[in-house]
């Protein structure tokens, strides 16, 4: 079968050279150690590559069908993780395997967010979207540099970006080939249709191998964003903090340099645990995921907040941003939290006032009375451990009587009088103490 069509043209030939020229150099920028998740090919086996040339060659030699299709799948032979969702920008599609049949590779023109993978593309993988008017728009409006996502059934999410764009003919084959590593995307149905090739980029790094990482207060630069933590908040209480669960708030300020507005929506922001368990922002008391766009040269002063179990609230935490997934790789911040701020215990809350201390000599006694007054929001309540008298020495002395009797409640805003009444020998000075009041008597 001859090439027809833009492809097939001596313009479009040369067309299609530079993009497959652009998509070397992309290939040979990625890492040798991340090019097997590129080339997932490898499970296939010889056999596997046998068949697929041999498939391409009839397709070659047959006529010119509906759409262009590559290699049948070969019922029994293993192919590894295949696609089972593609995310094209913002539009997300479920993947359904669709093999060829007859030399053809008809795609359905029904409905649905359903996007279909030719089997046996594993090295440069073909997908074809129906044309319907919003999947045309959505192809016809992709720019170079546009993310592309592949989610595999095992394995990492590929992914990818939108190195050309051109009309193709059903006939076209070329763009199937399977020389090069990469996504080509098939508009199909109607006219124009439309071909997307694009280039595989580097996985983003493992837990610990972002593109930036720095500390709290210190700016992490990647692409166009600057980003600075300014200081996380631990909370310990409160009405949407479950129990057992600590609130972990970030403050963060975003200046972007950009020549594009950049959205707050589409940016993927994680807590990460000392063990690498991830958790999503959520709504916290007044404090709500960041939203909204940051115009170029702008700046986005933000909080967000994390609920973690309380278990696993310590060692190093790493808070990860990364304002264009798929474009750019994530910038991490590692800290420690702080202790969550306690209550404040009871005796905080406590005013006490000492009115008179009396020393009998016949009796061998000390009468001190007094009050304690609530100036909290809560009753408090004073334990019989937290009343003691202490000779010179630090020697304690024996509690005889206490009116009222110990425990003492005391309600909010209310005072209590007391008198307690001590062993005490001989005149010395001593300290009382109440709680974490201390008073020295003489």
């Amino acid at each position: 079968m001859d090439l027809q069509g833009p492809w097939g043209q001596p313009k479009g030939k040369m067309a299609l050279e530079r993009v497959f020229e652009r998509i070397r150099r992309r290939w040979e920028e990625i890492p040798p150690s991340l090019r097997p998740l590129v080339g997932i090919s490898a499970g296939i086996g010889g056999l596997g590559l046998v068949l697929f040339l041999a498939g391409l060659i009839l397709l070659l030699r047959g006529a010119p069908s509906a759409a262009p299709t590559p290699t049948p799948a070969i019922a029994g032979v293993p192919v590894g993780p295949v696609p089972v969702r593609i995310r094209v920008k913002e539009a997300a599609f479920s993947v359904r395997p669709l093999p060829v049949q007859g030399g053809r590779w008809p795609v359905p023109a029904g409905g649905g967010d359903v996007a279909y993978w030719m089997e046996g593309t594993v090295v440069n993988q073909v997908f074809g979207l129906p044309g319907r008017p919003e999947t045309r728009r959505l192809v016809e409006g992709l720019q170079e540099g546009d993310p592309i996502e592949v989610e595999m059934s095992a394995g990492p999410v590929l992914r990818f970006q939108v190195v050309g764009k051109q009309p193709v003919q059903p006939t076209d084959v070329e763009i199937l080939a399977q020389h090069r590593p990469g996504l080509t995307l098939l508009l199909t149905g109607g006219e124009p249709r439309w071909a997307v090739i694009a280039a595989p980029l580097a996985q983003p790094p493992a837990f610990g191998e972002a593109a930036g990482r720095g500390l709290i207060g210190v700016p992490v630069h990647v692409g166009p964003v600057r980003l600075v933590v300014s200081g996380v908040e631990a909370r310990a209480e409160g009405p949407d903090i479950p129990a057992e669960s600590v609130g972990v708030l970030v403050r963060f300020e975003l200046d972007h340099l950009g020549e594009t507005p950049l959205s707050l929506e589409g940016a993927e922001i994680l807590l990460i645990d000392a063990s690498g368990r991830r958790y999503q922002p959520v709504p916290l008391g007044e404090v709500s995921r960041p939203a909204g766009r940051i115009l170029p040269g702008g700046t986005f002063s933000g909080v967000v907040a994390f609920l973690l179990p309380r278990g696993r609230a310590t060692g190093i935490l790493v808070w990860r941003f990364n304002p264009m997934p798929g474009r750019l790789m994530p910038m991490e911040v590692e800290f420690e939290l702080p202790r969550p701020t306690p209550t404040p215990p009871p005796e905080a809350r406590l005013q006490i006032q000492i009115q008179s201390a009396q020393w009998s000599a016949e009796e061998g006694t000390l009468v001190i009375r007094g009050g304690v007054g609530n100036t909290g929001d809560q009753p408090v309540v004073v334990a019989p451990e937290e009343v003691e008298l202490a000779g010179p020495e630090g020697q304690p002395i024996p509690l005889l009587d206490a009116s009222p009797a110990l425990p003492w409640t005391i309600p909010a805003g209310q005072t209590l009088g007391f008198e307690l009444r001590f062993a005490l020998a001989n005149r010395e000075a001593v300290v009382l103490r109440i709680g974490a009041a201390r008073f020295q008597i003489r």
